[in-house]
């Protein structure tokens, strides 16, 4: 008899494929997990990146809110700081509904990571223009773990770091 996973162990291999498309290069990655990144649910998955980037641009906090799924369980981590979907969904809003111009841009197209029909990791380079007497300029990788529902691709657990400078 086939035994049902917890949410936690669903999870566990997409965050760690997220995980490592954050630390390693992508091509590095693909070649560790088998993945399919041609056809029309990659093709898809691109699309919703593009079209978080037009949310993103525009400022449409909703439109952005929108594309987050399973919110009990959902957690965003940036540069190792856990931030759960109350506190993320917060700080989406306020800041989307108050900055007058968005610094952040996508850099490239977004790359996919099939790992079956339903389930995928997304991965967008960005640059981060900086603002006054805030946060300085940088480049990073935001990267998503999405689960395909009724309703289309949703964000399940997303993850950002900053690039560190080469030496």
């Amino acid at each position: 008899m086939r035994q049902r996973r917890t949410w936690i162990g669903r999870l566990i291999v997409p965050v760690a494929l997220a995980v490592a498309l954050t630390v390693l290069r992508p091509a590095a990655v693909t070649a560790q997990f088998p993945a399919r990144t041609g056809g029309a649910l990659a093709d898809s998955l691109r699309e919703f990146g593009l079209r978080m980037g037009r949310l993103l641009a525009a400022k449409d906090a909703n439109g952005v809110v929108a594309l987050y799924g399973d919110t009990t369980h959902f957690v965003h981590v940036e540069d190792g700081v856990i931030t759960p979907w109350p506190e993320l969904s917060r700080m989406m809003r306020a800041y989307l509904t108050t900055v007058k111009t968005n610094p952040v841009t996508a850099v490239g197209e977004p790359g996919v990571v099939l790992l079956d029909s339903n389930n995928a990791v997304l991965y967008i380079r960005h640059r981060f223009d900086g603002i006054a007497g805030g946060r300085a300029a940088h480049d990073g990788v935001w990267t998503g773990v999405l689960h395909r529902t009724g309703a289309g691709w949703k964000i399940i657990h997303s993850h950002s770091s900053d690039k560190r400078p080469t030496c």
